[in-house]
């Protein structure tokens, strides 16, 4: 093989990883989680879905996540049903009734 071959192919693999890692980004997401009543849910645990990332909701209710492009959040907190949605926006908590 002559030497532009194997300089042509080793650039060309040497971008194709790099463009790997543009589609691996993640993104920062913020978001507020309420109860039923529109009132802010304080200590609700964010998780992003398939990793240990998490956080916690502030004292009114939102939170700030760095997440993977197109991941979800799992919503947890004492006496509440939990949620996985779409990170951002505001939830709306549902009361566990048993």
């Amino acid at each position: 093989m002559n030497k532009k071959l194997i300089f042509s192919i080793c650039l060309s693999i040497v971008m194709s990883l790099s463009s790997l890692q543009a589609f691996a980004q993640n993104q920062t997401v913020t978001g507020t989680v309420l109860d039923e009543t529109g009132e802010p849910v304080i200590g609700a645990t964010v998780t992003v879905v398939g990793t240990k990332t998490a956080t916690i909701t502030d004292f009114d209710g939102n939170y700030k996540l760095s997440v993977p492009k197109g991941a979800k959040v799992t919503i947890t907190y004492i006496g509440y049903l939990t949620k996985t949605v779409t990170p951002g926006g505001t939830v709306k908590m549902e009361e566990d009734k048993q």
